[in-house]
């Protein structure tokens, strides 16, 4: 499960604005270029359209490393392409996995994508919006 102290909006350094709310169990994901604009068009979808970067069902997981990340449905629930969350702390200069008691102002968000089964992109992997992929840091309501 997602922390609910880790839920609130997260900004990085290019102004790109993340926005995670609970939902019941599950967290909920919005993308947009900055604090005050709406939501990214997103990843094209196999029936035509695209989906919006808003609301995205999400699922957290743990990689092979015990790494936590959110892994956010950018496409077709369970085709993709995804764009995955992963919750650090700065360790000196460098990040290591955030435990569950890290102190969302001490947490970074590191962002990753993977494409989907119908992608055929080489550099963005069906989520344009997402690159540059810059470190997400908390911001304070």
């Amino acid at each position: 499960m997602w922390p609910m102290a880790w839920t609130g909006t997260w900004i990085a350094p290019d102004r790109k604005t993340v926005r995670l709310s609970h939902d019941g169990e599950r967290v909920l994901v919005t993308v947009c270029p900055g604090p005050d604009q709406p939501p990214y068009d997103g990843a094209e979808l196999p029936t035509g359209g695209t989906a919006r970067t808003e609301r995205l069902a999400s699922s957290t997981h743990r990689d092979k490393e015990g790494r936590r990340y959110l892994e956010v449905e950018a496409g077709v629930v369970g085709i993709g392409p995804t764009y995955q969350l992963y919750a650090a702390v700065r360790d000196g200069t460098e990040l290591r996995a955030a435990g569950d008691d890290a102190v969302v102002d001490q947490l970074v968000l590191v962002p990753n994508t993977m494409m989907g089964l119908y992608d055929d992109f080489e550099d963005d992997l069906g989520v344009p919006w997402a690159y540059p992929l810059h470190p997400l840091r908390w911001q304070a309501e």
